[in-house]
């Protein structure tokens, strides 16, 4: 699998990334939206799924979730313990899947690496994740949040960083099965002179 991460600075593009994610989510029974954390969630949830096939309401709804769980990362990001001006307010994280392995992906097993992926990654951070099928291959969308539900800042080191996927290699290599989604997180760069 290949993880990759960008960090949200601005409100506005906080909001344009989880209007991304959630947007462009599957609704069928085969998509899933995991949100750790957010308040109130499961009645917009529960709302889109009465009201599939009215793209009116559909809508409506969707907007409510985005600005609830916008308004939540903003909330969440007030009790930062050190404010900071150029401060990131999220991650944008992708895990991806090389086209091959997509079938052998069920929704229950993409569900299983969100929830894995976010304890790993920050277990106390609020944490919104889907899966988009909009390519050739699957992958799953996650905002972190970068402020932890306590304060502090929830950050990782580029070498932290390398850990965590030589970590998600491992529970691929357990849990999945994957042939063609393995990659090497451990080598080095090298430089060209």
């Amino acid at each position: 699998m290949i993880i990759k991460s960008k960090s949200i600075k601005s409100q506005k593009n906080l909001s344009n990334v989880l209007r991304y994610i959630l947007v462009g989510h599957d609704l069928t029974d085969e998509g899933f939206v995991m949100s750790r954390a957010i308040r109130g969630d499961r009645k917009y949830h529960k709302g889109l799924l009465r009201a599939r096939g009215d793209v009116t309401l559909e809508s409506s709804i969707l907007e409510a979730r985005i600005d609830n769980m916008f308004r939540q990362y903003n909330s969440n990001n007030e009790k930062r313990l050190v404010p900071h001006k150029r401060a990131n307010l999220a991650y944008h994280e992708i895990v991806s899947f090389h086209q091959k392995d997509s079938r052998k992906l069920s929704r229950e097993a993409l569900l299983d690496i969100a929830r894995t992926y976010a304890k790993k990654r920050s277990p106390n951070s609020l944490v919104v994740a889907t899966m988009h099928r909009d390519r050739e291959h699957l992958h799953i969308h996650m905002i972190v949040s970068a402020v932890e539900l306590g304060g502090r800042v929830k950050r990782l080191s580029r070498s932290e960083f390398r850990e965590l996927k030589e970590s998600m290699e491992r529970y691929q290599d357990q849990k999945l099965n994957l042939e063609h989604s393995k990659v090497d997180h451990s080598k080095k760069k090298t430089t060209r002179s």
